[in-house]
């Protein structure tokens, strides 16, 4: 994209050929490493909606894209191959690639100047890359050397609902169920689905059982007892609420689902809590929406959220005598989860950078 607009503006001479001489336009250069999937796909969707200045867009994917056009809200887009040698300068670079692509690239660009957002695990659990999920704990981004951690995203909407719910009752214990949809492994997840449904007889090839008309307790390596995923989810929680000993139990589900990530929470807190009370704190909640009406059958679902940034909140009940609460909990994994957190992480910084 050029760094240059045509189009004159009020104080600009009249004159036809003065109106073709280049104003500089305000905005950061920003780059996309996996941009050709699907969370990358989607950042560009969210940094179009959500007006980020830009004046430098570059996209990056795998070799085998290298040279291809991808289309986007911003018009095409050449992807292009990282290189040592031709490492750009740019204002925030977000990581939508796996653990090996940001070990080995993140630095890269921080020492061009860039800060890096990054969805993968691997900074996950480093002190100087904060784990950020902006309505919880942005307060703590100003300890980050370059780079910012993007949390998992059945973490982002978890810790949206409980961190309110803690500052009121303080957390005890927490358990979850996840129910994971395909597209939390990415395209190839979208592609195993589509392809299962065509051809009952299909091999499982995105997933290690098929996924048509099924669902698999297991999501990540093996992590002992635990699924990676289980693990990622107690290690970042304890990590954004600063409650190291935290206990929490997780069993995470991938379901046949497109897009959005269900989790059935049940909560037990050190003080008591009341129903209507919890209600009244998540409703006024930045970012959450609650949809809390079991009798008339409105409760959250991966549908209502697909395609939209809040997370949803419902079949809010007691549980566990008087210090417990459950719930039930829905957002869409490729924006809030992943794209539009990212994004919300660099508007933060954004706003820091402008009021000092």
């Amino acid at each position: 994209m050029s760094e240059f607009s045509h189009t004159p503006d009020e104080n600009q001479s009249l004159f036809p050929f003065m109106g073709e001489v280049p104003v500089a336009r305000p905005g950061y250069r920003v780059g996309i490493v996996g941009a050709s999937g699907a969370v990358g796909g989607t950042l560009l969707r969210v940094l179009k909606e959500r007006e980020i200045p830009i004046k430098e867009l570059r996209v990056f994917a795998s070799a085998a894209s290298r040279g291809k056009w991808l289309e986007s809200p911003f018009g095409p887009l050449l992807l292009e191959q990282l290189s040592k040698r031709r490492m750009p300068g740019l204002d925030f670079v977000f990581f939508a690639a796996g653990t090996d692509i940001a070990r080995n690239w993140a630095w890269k660009f921080v020492h061009r100047g860039a800060t890096v957002i990054d969805k993968s695990p691997y900074f996950r659990d480093k002190a100087y890359a904060p784990l950020i999920v902006p309505e919880v704990n942005g307060d703590q981004i100003e300890a980050h050397r370059g780079i910012v951690s993007n949390p998992n995203c059945t973490v982002v909407p978890l810790m949206t609902a409980l961190n309110p719910l803690h500052m009121k009752y303080e957390l005890r214990h927490v358990t979850a169920v996840t129910f994971q949809s395909v597209s939390g492994a990415g395209k190839k997840g979208i592609r195993a689905l589509g392809r299962e449904i065509a051809d009952n007889e299909a091999e499982p090839t995105g997933f290690s059982h098929r996924i048509a008309y099924n669902v698999i307790p297991w999501i990540g390596s093996p992590k002992e007892f635990h699924s990676g995923e289980e693990v990622k989810l107690a290690a970042e929680s304890r990590r954004i609420l600063r409650l190291p000993r935290l206990s929490i139990q997780a069993t995470c589900v991938r379901v046949p689902t497109l897009v959005g990530h269900g989790l059935a929470v049940h909560v037990e807190f050190r003080k008591r809590v009341a129903v209507e009370a919890a209600r009244e704190i998540l409703a006024n909640v930045p970012g959450v929406e609650l949809i809390d009406d079991s009798l008339h059958s409105e409760y959250p679902t991966p549908l209502r959220a697909a395609g939209n940034d809040a997370v949803y909140i419902g079949r809010l009940r007691r549980d566990r005598g008087q210090t417990g609460l459950a719930m039930f909990i829905v957002t869409d994994n490729l924006r809030k989860g992943a794209a539009t957190n990212a994004v919300q992480i660099a508007e933060l910084l954004i706003s820091k950078t402008t009021t000092r």
